[in-house]
């Protein structure tokens, strides 16, 4: 599949969405980066108090830090099926979008924190054996997500397996297609990640679309095709 006729298809799909992507991704990312502050207060206030002798404060702050982790694990789940929830209603012109579309995946959050676990375990796994399996398990679970968001009503292992077959064939495809968006992420390096605001978008709306190309129809949906 050629990215060059999805990346414009992204665009228009961005300039007509009724929800601004760029502000629905600034909002996004102020929460995630307020999570990546409290982390580091909390480990670079560990790091000070072991330097200082003060272990008993280190071992004080050590379940706070437990209990943040697991805090972070569950925000970073919701937040990030909600945005993946909006990249599919930019994508399909949907215009029952709304702000509140990131906070929207509470209804299946544990299904999405268990689809997380069991995929980040099947990659581990697979990347034992070497680096390249487990980049290879990495692409062949990465539709998994957007089932589960496309429907809630699926389980964890039927969303793994239908993103399995359904990136048999694909994963080159795809793996070209993530790669053409390297040069706006190393922008992002260099602009001190302002320019994710754009790109993040951007990205998540033509994965978005790579998602319903490849997605299988129903029969009666696919003649009218």
């Amino acid at each position: 599949m050629n990215s060059w006729y999805l990346k414009p298809q992204a665009k228009m799909a961005m300039a007509v969405s009724a929800v601004n992507p760029y502000l629905f991704t600034f909002i996004y990312f102020c929460i995630t980066f307020l999570q990546t502050f409290v982390q580091g207060v909390l480990e670079t206030g560990s790091r000070l108090m072991e330097r200082s002798g003060d272990f008993r404060g280190a071992e004080i702050l050590l379940p706070a830090m437990i209990i943040f982790a697991v805090v972070q694990f569950i925000l970073t789940t919701w937040l990030g099926a909600g945005y993946v929830s909006y990249c599919l209603k930019v994508a399909r012109k949907d215009s029952s979008m709304s702000y509140l579309d990131l906070f929207s995946s509470y209804r299946y959050l544990l299904k999405a924190m268990g689809l997380s676990v069991m995929t980040g375990i099947f990659v581990f796994l697979w990347s034992l054996l070497f680096i390249i399996p487990g980049i290879i398990a990495s692409y062949r679970y990465s539709q998994a997500l957007r089932i589960l968001v496309d429907d809630p009503s699926k389980g964890i292992f039927q969303c793994i397996r239908e993103s399995k077959e359904m990136m048999a064939g694909n994963k080159m495809d795809y793996f070209l297609l993530e790669l053409s968006f390297l040069p706006w992420n190393l922008l992002s390096l260099v602009t001190c990640g302002l320019s994710i605001i754009y790109v993040m978008p951007y990205q998540g709306v033509t994965l978005a679309l790579y998602y319903d190309k490849i997605k299988p129809r129903p029969y009666e949906e696919a003649e009218n095709i």
